[in-house]
């Protein structure tokens, strides 16, 4: 599972809008200081989404709360964006070979392969089905670290006292 860290930015009983930021690969990588790719990433700056999710935990603006999508889920969202245009623009381009077309012809009809591919991903993607299975899911509220006790014994000392979180299984 692939798990964000989201605010809360509008709650209701029934659903909560929250917000995350987008974030590039170069924000992750080591020599993004020397990179002109990092350079153009951030002239662009970073872009905010909001997603609309049910409200099973009582959230309200402000929290924090994790989303995740699962791995399968992206896998089936990369092939349909990238690999459902690219095959089609490729058969596209054969059968304008096989029918003996000029080479601006094949260009034009792996164009309009492509086309049909990227738009074939759209309706793929966008219908009540698919998008309630591309949809988000909220995982869990973040609880804030408690803040560590203070307590001076006899001899003037401080003692230092932490709750641990135990995790349930």
């Amino acid at each position: 599972m692939i798990e964000e860290t989201a605010t809360v930015v509008d709650a209701t009983p029934d659903h909560i809008w929250v917000e995350a930021r987008a974030r590039s690969a170069c924000s992750s990588c080591g020599t993004q200081d020397s990179c002109a790719t990092s350079s153009v990433s951030k002239l662009f700056g970073m872009r905010r989404q909001q997603l609309r999710l049910p409200n099973q935990f009582a959230s309200s603006v402000g929290e924090q709360v994790i989303i995740g999508v699962e791995d399968q889920v992206m896998v089936t969202a990369s092939l349909a964006a990238y690999i459902l245009p690219v095959v089609l623009m490729i058969v596209a381009a054969i059968a304008a070979d096989i029918y003996g077309m000029s080479d601006k012809q094949q260009a034009i009809v792996a164009l309009l392969g492509l086309l049909l591919g990227l738009f074939g991903a759209g309706v793929l993607t966008s219908n009540r089905l698919m998008q309630r299975y591309f949809q988000p899911q909220l995982l869990r509220k973040i609880t804030p670290h408690p803040q560590p006790l203070s307590l001076k014994g006899r001899g003037e000392q401080e003692f230092l006292l932490q709750e641990i979180p135990h995790e349930r299984s």
